[in-house]
């Protein structure tokens, strides 16, 4: 018995013949293109999952700087030929006032999430006050 989700996967799907063909030539065409229709596409390779293997793909970024088994937190340099054309192009007031808006940003940032911790802590602890009276009250009236 025919479902209706089965009727509309049959309307959208093109026609077997068209997607397998049986035809000789094409499994001829692949193997003369150096392949076989039963070899993976890809090969297998294991995955070396040493613990203690040197990470000394980021320090390459930068040239001319030591190799070093620790890698940094340290960021790329910016090698792009506008940006440091915008740089130079700018007085020192501008980049001094980047500069402040820059700290001065980090700073808020510091400071909103400063806040929200103090204010979840308080939360937290006023709760548990409300929650140790409510208990004691509970257990000096079954006393």
């Amino acid at each position: 018995m025919e479902t209706a989700a089965d009727a509309g996967e049959e309307e959208l799907l093109p026609p077997r013949s068209s997607l397998v063909s049986d035809d000789d030539e094409d499994v001829d065409e692949v193997e003369e293109q150096g392949g076989n229709l039963k070899e993976p596409l890809l090969e297998h390779h294991p995955i070396n999952l040493r613990r203690h293997a040197p990470n000394n793909t980021s320090q390459l970024a930068i040239v001319g700087s030591n190799l070093c088994p620790i890698e940094s937190l340290d960021y790329e340099l910016i090698e792009n030929d506008l940006f440091n054309q915008d740089w130079r192009s700018r007085g020192r007031a501008a980049i001094l006032r980047y500069v402040f808006l820059k700290w001065t940003f980090c700073l808020f940032i510091g400071t909103v999430a400063g806040a929200v911790g103090f204010f979840n802590n308080l939360a937290v602890e006023n709760i548990a006050g409300y929650k140790f009276v409510i208990v004691s009250d509970l257990m000096l009236a079954n006393k």
